[in-house]
């Protein structure tokens, strides 16, 4: 049986949040920060923000940073946007084109559209567990 059909009475805002939990967990699974390869403290940070719906599970819109580079530094992702933006598109060239053209993209889901997306995270977890 489906993990969303068993959660039908549950609101959708609960289901998101069982993704946006698989996302952050696949992200992290990087075991190091992309930016300056620490390997404590990791974060998942979205590249484009997660309220957009297209990209919001895309794991090409995710990236493993250490709590320094993604929120505390003087020049983290957050304090340094466009700093960010640079270096992502100078060190994931292909990732940094394929958002820029999907981010103006629009998607309403299903409950089923929902369970399809979980399924390809878990094999995406899969396929990175067998890497390793």
């Amino acid at each position: 049986m489906s993990i969303f059909i068993a959660m039908k009475k549950k609101s959708i805002k609960t289901i998101k949040a069982k993704l946006d939990k698989l996302w952050s967990e696949i992200i992290r699974s990087k075991g190091y920060c992309e930016i300056c390869g620490k390997t404590s403290n990791l974060n998942a940070h979205h590249i484009i923000s997660r309220n957009n719906k297209v990209l919001r599970w895309d794991l090409r819109n995710g990236i493993c940073l250490c709590v320094s580079c993604h929120k505390f530094s003087t020049h983290s992702v957050h304090n340094d946007p466009l700093g960010f933006m640079e270096w992502f598109r100078k060190n994931y060239h292909k990732n940094y084109w394929y958002l820029r053209r999907r981010k103006n993209k629009n998607a309403y889901y299903l409950l089923s559209d929902y369970e399809e997306i979980y399924q390809n995270l878990l094999k995406a977890k899969d396929e990175i567990r067998k890497q390793y």
